[in-house]
């Protein structure tokens, strides 16, 4: 925390306070509606749509060759809502409200820090529930092993949509997809971007 000399910035208190307050209103709208953007992307994305369409879904993303499903292939509880958990993690952004200011040439420069929780966070809440240690939210994005080996029917399996059979039933592999990294990585660029 800096420590601000209202006499060396020639700014009576009063001012400053006014200033101040206008400074967290727009920081406070600029990062609400980042928020808002990128719920609205991660929820408008299509591999979220059809894991939230459930284990009677259709590959609309394509990640499966059009094989199954997504939900029933990662593996989800029948009736569970994974993305819930990345949903909620976004709306723990927030602005912290303490903050510094420092002179400059064309005036006072005043900084918010912001808490969002970490992308490592993101994928140790998003466990897929058959690989120890991995993240179905990252395995999007980097691959995850076993479509030849995934049965899509209804009625089995956790999700009730599918499961692993002991041997390889096929030739076939998931295709990676860009997905949270992305929003991720945008949503701080933007919320940057002093434009």
């Amino acid at each position: 925390m800096a420590e601000l000399d209202y006499k060396q910035l020639n700014l009576n208190i009063r001012n400053f306070k006014v200033i101040k307050t206008a400074a967290l209103e727009i920081a406070e709208s600029k990062l609400s509606d980042s928020k808002k953007n990128f719920l609205q992307d991660f929820s408008s994305h299509e591999v979220t749509v059809e894991i939230e369409a459930g284990e009677n879904s259709e590959n609309s993303s394509g990640t499966l060759g059009g094989y199954g499903n997504l939900f029933s292939f990662i593996g989800f509880p029948s009736g569970s809502k994974p993305t819930e958990v990345v949903k909620n993690l976004i709306n723990k952004i927030r602005l912290i409200r303490k903050s510094y200011v420092k002179p400059e040439r064309s005036g006072v420069l005043i900084k918010f820090n912001i808490f969002s929780p970490k992308k490592t966070e993101f994928e140790d809440s998003t466990p897929i529930p058959w690989a120890t240690g991995r993240s179905w939210l990252s395995g999007i994005e980097r691959g995850i092993s076993g479509l030849g080996y995934f049965i899509s029917r209804g009625g089995i399996g956790r999700s009730e949509g599918g499961e692993q059979a002991d041997d390889k039933i096929r030739q076939a592999s998931f295709r990676n997809t860009s997905y949270f990294s992305k929003m991720y990585s945008d949503f701080f660029k933007k919320l940057t971007n002093n434009k």
